[in-house]
């Protein structure tokens, strides 16, 4: 792990990067122990700890009970410094991750909001659900370091630029209106995640919700072991992101996966035609109770809207040459209706197919893909190359 610099100060960062990342998300380790994972000497990597203990970056643990001798001094990461937060916006509810500077959840509040509210009211669920996350949390607002906003539609710099299922939701800055009703200056700064140098204030990253599932799937899902992935988002709206060589795959204007907006496909209204077979009912669950009670209604629509799911991801499969789908979203909880009959179809339109998996993360994928790019901007300063865990950088 050991990199050599030009300068004694370039050294010296390098060698305090690899000393971080060695007790990053892998704690707690001893001084020996840290040396041998990065290969620099036991003083080196001394000093190193000392300066990061100093600058509370790092935490001198308890010497453990028992054994002979002077016991090994211990240390790890202070994940619990910082919090980030990951929200996900959407159609019937706001989802707010709450986690430590190591990605870990430590609070998760959730709002019902109507389809049919308006932008100032569900701003507001949002605003009120983070605010109810910290309080119960018991985190002070000061110690939020970023914070990551997944919402349906096209982004583009941070603004949702075309977004149909959302009233009032297009040409929407939204890390600048949901900051504008939270109080100064705690939560001054918005930025897309591509974006250049910090401000002053927290970061707000805005992020298409298909594409946060995506990183969730690759980070903490069902696409941790691949580098090509489709994950097609699906439940009261249907879009898919796209992974190439452990990349996120945003597009030339951010629009990439939203295949919903071509409507010969069937995907924009797909989600209400299912609905159609349950009259009265606004869930989903509903429709798939009632395929799976044998319902001859409800299983023709499922059929009809996994035949639909198929010829949009099976073009997308052409297009890019996914080792696997990842089918995510509230569908997830109806993986044994769909995925069988959605692997028949593609066999059919796209052979040989790649392999189907069902989420693991479900509705909450859009909320952890938020938290991981909120972790990355958090811990920029920290890991200039990039978090030591997981995969799938955003930049």
């Amino acid at each position: 792990m050991v990199r050599r610099g030009g300068d004694p100060s370039r050294l010296r960062r390098l060698n305090s990067t690899d000393v971080l990342a060695a007790l990053y998300a892998e704690g707690p380790r001893t001084l020996t122990e840290i040396s041998a994972v990065t290969g620099l000497s036991r003083p080196t990597v001394e000093d190193v700890v000392e300066g990061f203990v100093r600058d509370r970056i790092v935490r001198e643990l308890p010497p453990e009970p028992g054994g002979a001798g002077r016991p090994a001094r211990r240390f790890r990461f202070s994940a619990e410094e910082g919090f980030v937060a990951g929200i996900d916006i959407g159609v019937h509810k706001v989802l707010v991750f709450l986690a430590d500077l190591e990605g870990e959840v430590r609070q998760v509040c959730r709002s019902v909001v109507e389809p049919e509210c308006g932008r100032a009211e569900r701003l507001e669920a949002a605003r009120t659900t983070l605010a109810r996350a910290l309080d119960e949390g018991g985190v002070a607002p000061d110690r939020l370091r970023a914070i990551g906003l997944g919402t349906p539609g096209v982004v583009r710099d941070g603004v949702v630029t075309l977004c149909t299922v959302l009233p009032d939701w297009t040409d929407l800055d939204l890390g600048h209106a949901l900051a504008a009703g939270m109080p100064a200056p705690a939560l001054a700064e918005t930025e897309a995640p591509a974006a250049g140098a910090a401000r002053a204030g927290v970061p707000m990253l805005v992020e298409n919700d298909a594409n946060l599932a995506t990183i969730a799937e690759h980070w903490r899902g069902a696409a941790q072991d691949v580098q090509d992935a489709v994950c097609v988002l699906a439940g009261n709206r249907v879009a898919a992101g796209v992974l190439i060589g452990g990349r996120l795959h945003r597009g030339h204007r951010g629009g990439a996966g939203e295949l919903g907006l071509l409507r010969v496909l069937g995907w924009e209204d797909a989600p209400d035609r299912l609905l159609a077979a349950c009259p009265g009912s606004r869930d989903l669950a509903a429709v798939f109770t009632a395929a799976r009670s044998g319902d001859a209604r409800a299983t023709a629509a499922v059929g009809e809207f996994t035949a639909d799911l198929a010829t949009g991801t099976a073009a997308l499969l052409l297009a890019v040459d996914p080792a696997v789908v990842v089918v995510g979203g509230g569908l997830s909880r109806a993986g044994d209706l769909i995925v069988d009959g959605l692997r028949e179809r593609l066999a059919a339109l796209c052979p040989p197919p790649p392999e189907v998996r069902v989420s693991a993360l479900g509705d909450e994928a859009v909320a952890t893909g938020a938290v991981r790019i909120a972790l990355e901007r958090a811990t920029a300063d920290l890991f200039p190359d990039g978090l030591p865990i997981g995969s799938a950088p955003t930049r």
